[in-house]
């Protein structure tokens, strides 16, 4: 009797069955600790994860968001590049594994964007154009992503201000511009607002835009009222710090 209770314990408990259960664990573990912001020991949990064996969409993309969330934890510009490079490793092979996937096409987006800062002109408009691709076919997989809204709306704002240097590597990579504007960043802007109003990076890049085209007084109240919410994601301060510039632009 003991013997066969072993031997039951064994199936019950014995590799591969404990490498599921630990697979799913380690990926609710790693939800918990982003959903704390605590980025190093969420992309911990997600490695080990990755360890097991696990490669689908939802643990690579993932991985790729806290790789990614990593840039602002450190002061280095080199250190910061190669998480953004590594994000964007990962974001791809998300997409790899289900092209279907719609948060795993807009993480591309959102690396390619996180990796803007350090490329030179060319680069920058080359991944402008990946963003916009990777973006549109996120929100076409999922329409109620409102990240997605955000993402073309800063698109649009960014695109808009690009300067002549950057104009002419856009023509020469696109072969003409292409259509943005800040009129068209308020509309996708408006969309993430209304499907996730508690975001404060919605209302920030949404005053901003509104602040583009002349209309003060809708801007601070988007910018106020980011500025009205708790801190929920690892980019707010650095939203926060973009809505109080904003602000101390509009009373000049």
């Amino acid at each position: 009797m003991i013997r066969n209770v072993f031997l039951a314990l064994c199936v019950a408990f014995g590799p591969g069955a404990q490498a599921r259960i630990d697979d799913g664990s380690l990926l609710a573990q790693g939800d918990a600790y982003d959903a704390r912001l605590d980025t190093a020991h969420a992309l911990e949990s997600y490695l080990q994860a990755e360890k097991l064996g696990r490669r689908d969409a939802d643990l690579l993309y993932r991985i790729a968001r806290q790789y990614a969330l990593s840039m602002n934890d450190t002061g280095s510009k080199d250190e910061q590049r190669q998480r953004g490079e590594k994000a964007l490793e990962y974001a791809q092979r998300a997409v790899a594994a289900d092209p279907r996937h719609a948060k795993a096409q807009l993480s591309v987006a959102i690396c390619y964007g996180r990796l803007l800062p350090f490329g030179d002109a060319r680069t920058k408009v080359q991944y402008s154009r990946l963003i916009k691709e990777y973006a549109e076919t996120a929100l076409r997989l999922d329409p109620t992503d409102s990240y997605a809204y955000h993402v073309l709306g800063a698109w649009n704002y960014e695109l808009a201000k690009l300067n002549p240097l950057m104009r002419s590597a856009a023509r020469l990579i696109y072969g003409a511009m292409p259509a943005a504007s800040n009129e068209a960043a308020v509309r996708y802007l408006r969309e993430a607002v209304a499907r996730a109003p508690e975001r404060v990076s919605h209302h920030v890049e949404l005053g901003r835009a509104y602040a583009a085209i002349g209309e003060a007084a809708p801007a601070r109240a988007e910018l106020q009222a980011a500025l009205g919410l708790p801190n929920r994601e690892k980019d707010d301060p650095e939203s926060r710090r973009r809505a109080i510039e904003t602000l101390r632009e509009l009373e000049d």
